[in-house]
């Protein structure tokens, strides 16, 4: 990661946790912001009993709407915060279960083009492995600018 002398984001990474705060699923499941880039969001999903699905594996909604929160945000890196950006598109490819782990997600905008933002995710657990890969696209809403 970049250090703030390098790059300046849109939103803070204090705002960015405000944010965050306001969509209930993260709050519910604790979803914290643990760095911003521009067009790059990291967070974080402590693990909770709440997470667990039979054989002791994190969910995958968890990391379905982990990667979603963090392409919004890291969205907001660069055009502010546009809260009603939208998701229109999400895949996600599961690669290894969590065992009663953290996971940690990283976002990352890749093109934004007519009106809409491409993305990818990562969901890592907090050794390092690889869990989930997921594709995204965001629509804008009218008249917001983004940055790069």
């Amino acid at each position: 990661m970049m250090n703030r002398e390098q790059a300046a984001t849109a939103i803070t990474l204090d705002l960015a946790q405000e944010l965050l705060e306001e969509l209930a699923l993260a709050r519910v499941f604790g979803f914290r912001v643990r760095a911003l880039e521009p067009g790059v969001c990291v967070l974080a999903a402590p693990f909770d009993e709440l997470f667990l699905r039979p054989g002791e594996l994190v969910s995958g909604p968890i990391y379905m709407a982990l990667a979603d929160a963090a392409v919004w945000l890291a969205l907001m890196t660069l055009a502010g915060p546009a809260r009603m950006a939208v998701t229109s598109e999400i895949t996600t490819n599961f690669l290894h279960g969590a065992v009663r782990r953290d996971v940690i997600c990283t976002a990352r905008i890749i093109a934004v083009h007519d009106g809409l933002a491409d993305a990818v995710a990562a969901c890592a657990d907090d050794e390092g492995t690889l869990l989930a890969h997921h594709t995204a696209t965001y629509s804008l809403p009218p008249g917001v600018e983004v940055t790069r």
